[in-house]
């Protein structure tokens, strides 16, 4: 008797050590290395259009998810070959939200960026590119004007951002930034992060882009991103001297 009475007391202490490891157990599988990536909804729509690209605004993450949604990046690489800019847009065709910002990487494909003029000095902003807050708009219009600083604008023409330029370097000063714009063939050169080019200073350079919702969530403590929307084809652009 005595016997039994010991081993019903140490099936009484075990069971709440258990039941801890299957709470535990249960955390780390539902928290821990899982992607919290995929319930932002894609652009409606990511495409060219008249010398635009044209993004358009999914309702569903204000209507849904407007404590977690900020707006949408737009992400690119430049290539002085056609050929090549195609093989790299076919090499991150598979690409989702889970592995979005590493395929990014290993690509070497960067965010669009504002550039913000204060005090004759020259800063690039932070993301989003496109911060949305409200569906008042559906459509983005990035103007890729050929000579002059890209904008963007709402689909009544105006002007959200007044210059979108390159993202060269994350230490750029303020005099290359003054002169990142997609317009200048002096600004293309070699050794550029953003640039797949062989030679410097292209008449002509061809560029992929691709664009997805961002958020973050306060829950996790993380960036969260939708499946992106890959243009189909790269975009053609020529350039022009200072």
């Amino acid at each position: 008797m005595k016997g039994e009475g010991k081993e019903k007391g140490i099936r009484f202490l075990l069971q709440p050590i258990a039941a801890l490891l299957i709470i535990n157990i249960y955390i780390i599988m539902t928290s821990c290395g899982l992607p919290t990536t995929d319930y932002l909804y894609t652009p409606r729509d990511f495409s060219s259009e008249s010398g635009a690209l044209v993004l358009e605004h999914d309702t569903k993450n204000i209507d849904e998810l407007s404590s977690i949604f900020l707006g949408y990046e737009i992400y690119y690489r430049i290539f002085d070959d056609e050929v090549a800019a195609g093989d790299s847009c076919n090499s991150i065709s598979s690409m989702k939200s889970s592995n979005i910002i590493q395929t990014a990487n290993n690509y070497k494909y960067f965010p669009l960026k504002h550039r913000i003029s204060k005090s004759g000095q020259f800063s690039l902003d932070i993301s989003p590119l496109i911060r949305v807050s409200s569906n008042t708009y559906a459509k983005y219009y990035l103007n890729m004007k050929p000579q002059e600083t890209w904008t963007l604008t709402y689909e009544d023409s105006e002007i959200v951002i007044d210059s979108i330029v390159r993202n060269r370097s994350d230490t750029a000063s303020s005099a290359e930034i003054a002169d990142a714009d997609f317009c200048l063939s002096s600004g293309y050169q070699v050794n550029d992060r953003d640039y797949a080019g062989s030679s410097s200073s292209p008449d002509i350079v061809y560029i992929v882009f691709f664009a997805f919702a961002y958020g973050f969530d306060t829950s996790t403590m993380r960036n969260v991103y939708s499946d992106p929307l890959i243009l189909d084809d790269p975009i053609g652009q020529r350039t022009t001297e200072n």
